[in-house]
């Protein structure tokens, strides 16, 4: 009876001793942000995320975001949005596998509210200590009182890691975009240097080359193409007590068969903190 009476406690024991080695709740990471263009453009944005340790490279993510913006050029306008975004990651060996779903509201103070959903599987593909590869592919819609619009997306990236400090990123995607009668196609290829210099100091530079091309269902319809290549320099740097400043320079050039080129240049600065 005794030896009975041992070993039935033995078992309890391992059965609780089970859930928490499976189940890991990571504290949930709170950050908040603000950019503001006096007299044109502010935005605040908090956002929350939490990640649920299953098994062994089995984890589930949610992660929530409300954000508010204001526009004051050249008339205002106010838009608020309310997402979440939940789903697996799995990590098989030199692969990990994502599939998140999305889903969020957007009230726009000009129109009627709109949702949206969106599902984005994505596969990371180590190649060796160095260098990775991921395939995206996302479907969304949105829907509001008016119309239904439906976006499809593609895109590969490859990633090479020089050292600590300097890597480099560059892919190709494609868009289809329905709305209506209208059809947007693009593509674009990018590149992007990223480096971590001394002391914690994260500079981006990136450039982008896009087509696209917008018509309609009717193939008598005249379809106006425009090309655009862009370059940016971003750079982050940690504050105390857990703040961040960021800043960003973009330049882009657009080129339209219906239009003059365009040329748009803009700049700002952020202040976050991640709780």
């Amino acid at each position: 009876m005794a030896a009975l009476m041992a070993a039935l406690s033995a078992g309890a024991a391992r059965a609780e001793s089970v859930p928490s080695a499976m189940y890991s709740l990571v504290p949930t990471t709170i950050s908040a942000s603000s950019r503001t263009l006096p007299g044109e453009f502010r935005e605040s944005r908090l956002s929350s995320e939490r990640s649920l340790l299953l098994s062994p490279g089995f984890q589930w993510l949610t992660t929530t975001q409300l954000s508010r913006t204001r526009h004051d050029q050249p008339f205002p306008v106010r838009t608020q949005s309310l997402s979440l975004s939940s789903g697996p990651r799995i990590a098989l060996g030199a692969t990990e596998l994502a599939l998140p779903f999305d889903a969020g509201r957007d009230n726009h103070s000009l129109s009627a509210e709109s949702s949206w959903t969106s599902s984005a599987p994505r596969m990371t593909v180590a190649l060796g200590p160095h260098d990775r590869i991921r395939l995206e592919a996302r479907i969304s819609t949105r829907n509001d009182a008016l119309s239904t619009r439906r976006k499809r997306s593609a895109s590969i990236s490859w990633r090479h890691q020089f050292n600590e400090r300097w890597a480099l990123t560059t892919g190709v995607r494609q868009d289809s975009d329905y709305e209506v009668a209208a059809i947007t196609n693009s593509a674009e290829a990018y590149a992007s240097v990223d480096a971590t210099l001394l002391g914690g100091w994260r500079w981006s530079l990136a450039s982008q080359l896009s087509n696209a091309n917008y018509g309609s269902a009717m193939p008598a319809d005249t379809v106006r193409r425009d090309r655009s290549a862009s370059l940016s320099l971003s750079t982050r740097y940690p504050l105390y007590g857990g703040w961040w400043v960021s800043g960003e320079l973009a330049t882009r050039q657009t080129w339209s068969d219906t239009e003059r080129p365009l040329l748009n240049q803009s700049g700002g600065l952020k202040l976050f903190r991640n709780f």
